[in-house]
C-alpha cells in the first residue's frame, strides 16, 4: 500500500490507496561528485564560523553596552551643570508671629534659582552636551573649599545670611529696631568637618578659648582666635542652645592652605522683636541670590497695600544688612524661569564695572573682573529678551522705587523707631 498525504484546507489528511501497477518509482537525484560534497562541507563550515563570529560580536556589544550604562550612571567627573530652575512665590512661604500681616495682595514676588549639580555623572555630562539650556563646566574639587561638602555648607550659610539681612531690613522699614547681640550664630557647618559633630544651625557661639565674643568685634575675634592654632590643635568653644550653655573642645583641621579651621559658618547674632520664618521650598534652596526677593516679600507682608501693584515680579540679587544689592550669576537662566511663570517685571542687580587695573593685586584679578562684568552684561541682555521689563538696581531703596514706578503702592511713612507689638 502507498501512503499518500493530501493537504486540504491547511490540514494533512492521510489515506490508504492500493498500489497501481502502472505507477512509476519516484525519481532519484543524480549522484554528486566528491568535489561537490567537499564544497558543501566547506560551505557548512564557513556558515558555522560566521555564525560563531557574529555571536561573539553580539555578546561583546551587549557587554559593552551594559558597561557603558553602568559607567554612565555611576562614574562621576569633575564637572558641574547649571540649568534653569524655577520661580518661587515667596509670600506663601513666610510665617510671621508678633506683627500684623497684610497678605491680601494680588501680585506676587518670586525668587529665582538655578539648578546646579556637582560632580556629575557621565550621563548628565552627555545630557548637557545635547541640551542648550544646560551648561557643563569643569572644576577642580580638590582645590581648598571646593569639595561638594564645602560648597554645600557655604551655600546653606549664604541662604541663612540672606534671610538674616531680609528680616533686619524689612523690620527696619516698618520702624522696628534690631539689636546686635554678643556672640555669633551658627549659620551652617560642613559635613565631615569637626564642628559638625558638636554644633548645629541656630547655636550661638559665646566664647572661643575663653575670649568673649562681643557684639561689635565677634566675627574678627572668632576668626583670629581659631587661626592662632596650628592644624590638629584643639580649640575650646562655649555655645548656647535652647537656653543651655555648653563648652566643648574641637580639634582643628587644615583647610588645604595650612590654616586651622573647624568647619563652621558663623553669622551676626541679631535680636529680632518678632518671629519670622521661611519655610517650604525655600528650605531646599541655597546661595545668597534670593536676598532681595525675600526682603521685598517681607516688606509687602508687613505693610498695607500692594507693593507689586498686582504684577508678577521676578527678583534676583544678594542683599547685605545695609541694603546694598549685590551681583549674582546666571541671570539669563533665571530669566527663563521667570518667563515660564508669566513674570512681566524682573529686578536684577546692576553690573559693576571693573576698577582701574592698579586696584587689583595682579593681572589675573583684573582679567577676572573684566570677564565677570562682560558676562553680567551679556546675561542681563538675555534677560531683557526673555521678560517684558527688566530693571537694574543697586540698593533696596532703588528696588522699592522701581516697584512704585511700575504701579506698586508706596510704603507708609515711618515716624520713629517703634517696638514690637
Amino acid at each position: 500500500m502507498l501512503v499518500e498525504a493530501v493537504v486540504v484546507a491547511g490540514c494533512a489528511i492521510v489515506s490508504d490507496q492500493p498500489d497501481s501497477p502502472d505507477s512509476e518509482p519516484p525519481p532519484t537525484e543524480p549522484s554528486r561528485s566528491a568535489a561537490d560534497r567537499s564544497r558543501g562541507r566547506r560551505h557548512r563550515e564557513e556558515r558555522k564560523w560566521w555564525g560563531f563570529a557574529f555571536a561573539v560580536l553580539g555578546w561583546t556589544a551587549l557587554v559593552a553596552a551594559v558597561g557603558a550604562l553602568i559607567a554612565g550612571q555611576f562614574v562621576r567627573v569633575d564637572y558641574y551643570t547649571e540649568a534653569p530652575g524655577d520661580a518661587v512665590a515667596v509670600q506663601p512661604l513666610v510665617e510671621i508671629e508678633g506683627a500684623p500681616v497684610y497678605d491680601d495682595t494680588e501680585g506676587q514676588v518670586y525668587l529665582l534659582f538655578v539648578r546646579r549639580r556637582d560632580h556629575i555623572t557621565l550621563f548628565r555630562w552627555l545630557q548637557a552636551a545635547l541640551d542648550p539650556d544646560i551648561d557643563a563646566k569643569s572644576t577642580d574639587y580638590d582645590e581648598p573649599g571646593s569639595s561638594p561638602a564645602d560648597l554645600d555648607g557655604a551655600s546653606t550659610s549664604a541662604m541663612s545670611v540672606a534671610q538674616l539681612a531680609a528680616k533686619k531690613l524689612a523690620l527696619e522699614k516698618i520702624g522696628l529696631e534690631i539689636e546686635l547681640l554678643d556672640g555669633l550664630e551658627v549659620a551652617s557647618t560642613i559635613a565631615g568637618r569637626p564642628a559638625a559633630t558638636f554644633l548645629r544651625a541656630g547655636d550661638v557661639i559665646l566664647e572661643v578659648d575663653g575670649v568673649v565674643l562681643d557684639s561689635e568685634r565677634a566675627t574678627d575675634q572668632f576668626a583670629a582666635t581659631i587661626r592662632e592654632h596650628d592644624p590638629g590643635e584643639t580649640v575650646s568653644i562655649t555655645y548656647e542652645r535652647d537656653g543651655e550653655r555648653e563648652t566643648v573642645d574641637i580639634e582643628t583641621v587644615d583647610n588645604g592652605e595650612g590654616i586651622a579651621i573647624i568647619g563652621v559658618f558663623p553669622q551676626p547674632h541679631l535680636g529680632f522683636p518678632i518671629d519670622i520664618r521661611f519655610g517650604g521650598q525655600i528650605e531646599s534652596i541655597g546661595g545668597p541670590s534670593a536676598g532681595l526677593a525675600m526682603t521685598l516679600a517681607l516688606i509687602d507682608d508687613l505693610t498695607p497695600g500692594d507693593l507689586s501693584g498686582g504684577l508678577q515680579v521676578a527678583v534676583t540679587g544678594t542683599i547685605d544688612i545695609n541694603g546694598e544689592v549685590g551681583e549674582v550669576g546666571r541671570v539669563d537662566l533665571k530669566a527663563k524661569a521667570a518667563d515660564r511663570r508669566g513674570a512681566t517685571l524682573m529686578l536684577v542687580p546692576k553690573c559693576t564695572e571693573p576698577s582701574e587695573p592698579d586696584a587689583y593685586a595682579n593681572r589675573d584679578g583684573y582679567a577676572a573682573a573684566v570677564d565677570f562684568f562682560e558676562s553680567c552684561e551679556s546675561e542681563v541682555a538675555a534677560a531683557k529678551r526673555a521678560v517684558d521689563r527688566v530693571v537694574e538696581v543697586d540698593t533696596l531703596d532703588e528696588a522699592l522705587a522701581a516697584l512704585e514706578a511700575a504701579g506698586g503702592d508706596p510704603l507708609p511713612p515711618v515716624a520713629a523707631p517703634a517696638t514690637a507689638p
